[in-house]
């Protein structure tokens, strides 16, 4: 669940990104997975779904320790960047330096899914 106002817009990275709606300061926890809002599926349960809910939350969710995780919020927009302004620490997002207003927030991808990350960076090598 993201913890701090944000927006989605277009992308320079890719597609739809999210964008920060306030000043967020260096260190503020941006955020966190929240059970009953946020759902993690194993790989059994995620198998038993729907081809369609499979089809969903490969789009939208991702993978982090073996759990498929899909997001209840607009985090499923958080583009990837190699120098991104969040890491990951202890559960949270955290701002690595201030995200200005306006500003596209970004995660790297290969903190949590190195899978997704090389695919990600496949795609993006071909011409």
């Amino acid at each position: 669940m993201l913890l701090v106002k944000t927006y989605l817009d277009k992308s320079r990275i890719h597609g739809l990104g999210v964008f920060a709606g306030q000043f967020i300061r260096k260190d503020t926890k941006i955020w966190r997975f929240v059970d009953g809002f946020d759902r993690f599926y194993s790989p059994r349960q995620f198998a038993r779904l729907p081809k369609q809910a499979r089809d969903y939350i490969k789009f939208h969710g991702y993978r982090v320790d073996g759990e498929i995780i899909l997001t209840g919020d607009h985090d499923c927009h958080m583009n990837h960047s190699d120098d991104a302004n969040t890491y990951l620490h202890n559960g949270y997002a955290i701002a690595r330096g201030n995200i200005r207003k306006g500003e596209e927030i970004t995660n790297d991808y290969r903190e949590f899914d190195p899978g997704l990350c090389a695919a990600f960076l496949g795609r993006k090598k071909r011409p």
